[in-house]
């Protein structure tokens, strides 16, 4: 069809199907997979908040009706994030609700116990077709390829309905991995897949990753090393199922643009760090990060932070970093955001803009303390701070207790923090000013400014 504004895609043969929950869209069945979490081990004994959980995915280019079945009660049903400020309506054991344009929706009949994750993407126009040039592609069905290399001018295309078991090594110019399938990781233990991430982008100039699912990684899921030029479109990450699985870590890399995602991990939603990891390329190792804009995605991370910027970083230098327009379903971890420098390393030019919080009684909300941490390489020292902005960020929901601790911490002379603005922060209708409760400076900070 020419522009069809519903695209449907069947699971393959042999995929694992949640039975949950039921879809149509438009009176058309979308298939629904189940995703898993892990099961607690000796380092982390605590399970993932609210067992497996299910999503479903299609293509829209118009409006669209979503009607949903399942055995749970939906007296208390809620479509996060409230800014898309969707009303459901409840007829017949059945929720319906519209959905006018491409957008990813956590639909939870009981918080967050089991909820279903559903991906309304934009529809894929002008995909390549099996046997172009320089194309390796995937058709719909399971596939077991092991390592993926791809190198200068090569596209990677995975066909909704497809499967993908296996990893990426993307190393070389001019590089795509597109489509509306599934890339999938439960086959391999934690840390032992067949490439360093389900999606590994090392030493690249101009990469485009859009459209595709990461599905059960078995340790980081995208990571973006020593690389500039790097786009992050509508990829979808749905990987509770073992630790130390980080949604999208930008390492040692510049001119990254990460927007229209959607990130469920257990470990940190989104990170910046500059250790030269995985591949420790002496290239690569030390390198800047410089210019990372993260704007309208949707991330919910079950054990550790929102954002962790600095840790495990000896870079020359961490700055221009923004992150906009983005909604936080649930946060499980330590802080929402950590701001943490450390050996010396000077990170700045940061801002947070239009952040939406699901608030659920967290203790602690934002911490900025360039400390050294235990993952130090070359010298055990703190970094610094200058210039963080914080502004529109609203926490709202559930308070359940204190409004959230917000620190700002210095950590000698040598090492302070200095120009960090809170403009219209607000927990759960109180805005933050310097004699709020639960805010903390310290004096090896200046220029801290409250409005």
């Amino acid at each position: 069809m020419t522009n069809p504004s519903l695209v449907t895609y069947p699971a393959p043969q042999g995929a694992v199907l949640s039975d949950q929950y039921s879809v149509s869209v438009d009176g058309k069945p979308v298939d629904v997979y189940l995703a898993p979490v892990y099961e607690p081990t000796h380092v982390y004994s605590r399970r993932p908040f609210g067992g497996p959980y299910s999503f479903a995915y299609f293509d829209i280019a118009a409006p669209a009706e979503v009607t949903i079945r399942t055995r749970k009660p939906l007296d208390h049903v809620r479509i996060l994030p409230e800014s898309r400020n969707i009303r459901p309506r409840i007829e017949d054991g059945a929720l319906s609700f519209n959905v006018s344009e491409p957008c990813q929706l956590s639909v939870e009949p009981d918080t967050k116990n089991g909820p279903l994750l559903l991906f309304a993407n934009p529809v894929d126009l002008n995909p390549p077709k099996p046997g172009d040039p320089g194309v390796k592609y995937f058709g719909p069905g399971i596939h077991n390829p092991g390592e993926i290399l791809l190198g200068n001018n090569e596209t990677l295309y995975i066909a909704g309905g497809a499967i993908v078991k296996g990893g990426v090594l993307a190393r070389g110019n001019n590089i795509r991995i597109t489509g509306r399938g599934i890339i999938e990781g439960l086959a391999w233990p934690h840390l032992k897949g067949p490439t360093a991430n389900p999606i590994c982008i090392r030493n690249c100039t101009n990469v485009r990753v859009d459209g595709i699912i990461l599905k059960d990684s078995w340790g980081w899921n995208l990571v973006i090393e020593g690389s500039t030029k790097v786009r992050i479109d509508n990829v979808k990450i749905c990987s509770a199922r073992c630790e130390n699985n980080d949604g999208i870590g930008t390492v040692n890399s510049q001119h990254v643009r990460i927007q229209d995602c959607f990130i469920r991990s257990d470990d940190d939603s989104i990170t910046a760090k500059g250790n030269g990891w995985p591949s420790l390329d002496p290239a690569s190792d030390g390198m800047a990060v410089d210019y990372l804009y993260v704007t309208r995605c949707v991330l919910w991370t079950d054990r550790a932070h929102i954002w962790r910027l600095g840790c495990e970083s000896w870079a020359e230098s961490m700055r221009n970093l923004s992150f906009r327009d983005i909604d936080v379903l649930h946060y499980d971890g330590p802080w929402l955001a950590i701001i943490q420098p450390a050996e010396d390393m000077l990170m700045e030019n940061v801002e947070f803009r239009n952040i939406r919080v699901n608030g659920e009684g967290h203790p602690q909300l934002i911490e900025v303390f360039p400390a050294p941490t235990r993952w130090f390489r070359r010298k055990n020292t703190p970094g610094m701070v200058r210039n963080v902005l914080f502004k529109d960020l609203v926490v709202t929901g559930d308070r359940r207790g204190p409004l959230g601790l917000i620190r700002v911490s210095g950590c000698d002379a040598d090492h302070t923090v200095e120009g960090v603005t809170f403009d219209n922060v607000i927990r759960y209708g109180h805005r933050v000013t310097q004699d709020s409760p639960e805010v903390q400076v310290n004096e090896f900070t200046s220029n801290i400014v409250f409005r």
